[in-house]
């Protein structure tokens, strides 16, 4: 049995289902066609993305450690050269010293320094001659006086 309800119903959805097809028939179906022209434009682009990422990862591995904090607690003090490819390397870690043997497949720890046993105490900062240089060391400690 239908009611009046049912009636209203099914002509509102036979109404909403033409108005629908009507549509899709006006409509054109999009074409998603790539040219030549765009494959080339996306490869180009995507090589200047990785050339620049290349240059950044290059220009960081370079410039070495930035320390923004002032005064780091890792610094290498001395390196001398027992070698071809060996090196012995005097490092600050806090305040410690260590003596290190660098060879191109290994990292050896010699000797631990601290207190009055550790080298070059007296230069903690390594002395600089110029005024151009001194004033650059005071700039990558920190000091205002610049």
């Amino acid at each position: 049995m239908l009611t009046a309800r049912h009636f209203v119903f099914m002509l509102a959805m036979s109404a909403a289902g033409l108005a629908s097809a009507d549509e899709a028939v006006s409509a054109k179906p999009a074409t998603a066609i790539i040219s030549y022209a765009d494959v080339v434009q996306w490869l180009l682009a995507l090589l200047l993305v990785l050339g620049l990422f290349g240059t950044l990862i290059w220009l960081l591995r370079k410039s070495g450690s930035l320390s923004f904090a002032g005064r780091s607690q890792l610094s290498v003090i001395s390196g001398l050269s027992v070698g071809v490819r060996e090196k012995l390397v005097l490092v600050k870690v806090g305040d410690k010293q260590l003596l290190l043997g660098v060879t191109p497949g290994r990292i050896d720890k010699l000797l631990e320094l601290e207190g009055d046993a550790r080298l070059f105490q007296d230069q903690e900062t390594p002395q600089v001659n110029g005024l151009f240089a001194q004033k650059l060391q005071q700039a990558l400690r920190g000091n205002p006086n610049v």
